[in-house]
């Protein structure tokens, strides 16, 4: 492991803006980080829309981590355990037949199904929820306590972010992996009216509509409009099969009355993918790299960037496509 610094090189301003904002766990340097997540990003999107991707390689600097680790953590992530894993995503084209046969195997089912037993009933997690989940649990509670400030601060990174963007007149996607999301949801949600515009709200592998999360997030406890962030237009969430974090939610359904309120244009899931990411302890259906090959988050990302140029005419109502 290596020594945590906050730096993280400053990015030129373009007119499109993708903001990523990663989960829970401690990440690799932020260079790595960039880098990694920006060649698998490409690689999906390759996948859907050849052109788009050609186009997007060429403005490396539309692409701005919000990277909050080290206020919580206190070192960096080895990456070398992940790099084969990676690199085999790079490679492939569709999840191997293991990878299809493992997402649906008893056990992994059992897994799940036990999970959602938790999420329903609360008090069973720590019966029913495995070492990983709890270890989470144990870091979005440091989160939601707002221990020593660590939580405003977070959000501070992804304000400050938002806010220059704005004053610079960018077109914003706003992508979140897992607890990322809660973050994302909690900025926007404390900015009220102030929110400016986010054309897109990008959620992979998100916890969003756990009871567990519902419960904490900001505005839970309001009713009607005051309970829910403003600003987004669209809101595309992905989600893998057999996926312990979101627990395969269906966004449209669970923030239904944000729609009803008008205070977003649409919201779509993707609920049947397969993250085939295999790391050092085997199938990993949850880790970020499988979610950013997928040609379904290719496909959101490329209907945004080709909606966000004035010459472009093509529909954002399509549902996407990717391997199932």
């Amino acid at each position: 492991m290596l020594p945590m610094s906050p730096s993280q090189d400053a990015q030129p301003q373009a007119k499109r803006r993708i903001l990523y904002v990663p989960g829970i766990r401690a990440k690799p340097p932020p260079d790595m980080h960039r880098a990694l997540v920006w060649r698998c990003l490409l690689e999906g999107i390759r996948r859907a829309d050849p052109e788009v991707a050609a186009g997007l390689a060429a403005a490396p600097d539309s692409l701005r981590l919000v990277l909050w680790g080290h206020e919580f953590y206190e070192q960096y992530r080895d990456v070398r355990p992940d790099e084969p894993g990676i690199a085999a995503l790079l490679a492939g084209t569709q999840p191997g037949p293991d990878s299809i046969r493992e997402v649906h195997g008893p056990r992994r089912r059992a897994v799940y199904a036990a999970h959602r037993v938790a999420d329903r009933f609360p008090g069973l997690i720590d019966w029913l929820a495995g070492e990983g989940t709890r270890a989470n649990i144990a870091d979005s509670e440091r989160y939601f306590r707002n221990a020593d400030g660590v939580a405003d601060r977070i959000r501070g990174l992804l304000l400050a972010e938002l806010q220059r963007s704005w004053a610079a007149g960018e077109r914003i996607l706003l992508m979140a992996h897992s607890f990322g999301s809660v973050i994302a949801w909690d900025t926007l949600w404390a900015l009220g009216d102030q929110a400016g515009p986010v054309d897109l709200f990008l959620t992979l592998g998100s916890p969003l509509g756990t009871r567990y999360i519902r419960r904490r997030l900001m505005g839970a406890g309001a009713v009607g409009a005051a309970r829910y962030p403003r600003g987004i237009r669209r809101w595309r969430n992905l989600c893998a099969i057999g996926g312990l974090t979101a627990l395969g939610h269906r966004f449209a359904e669970d923030f239904a009355e944000m729609r009803e309120l008008g205070l977003v244009g649409e919201i779509s899931d993707r609920t049947d993918l397969i993250n085939p990411f295999r790391g050092a302890e085997g199938l990993n259906v949850h880790r970020c790299y499988g979610y950013f090959v997928n040609a379904a988050a290719g496909e959101a990302i490329a209907r945004w960037w080709r909606a966000s140029n004035p010459e472009s005419v093509q529909s954002l109502t399509e549902p996407p496509g990717g391997f199932p």
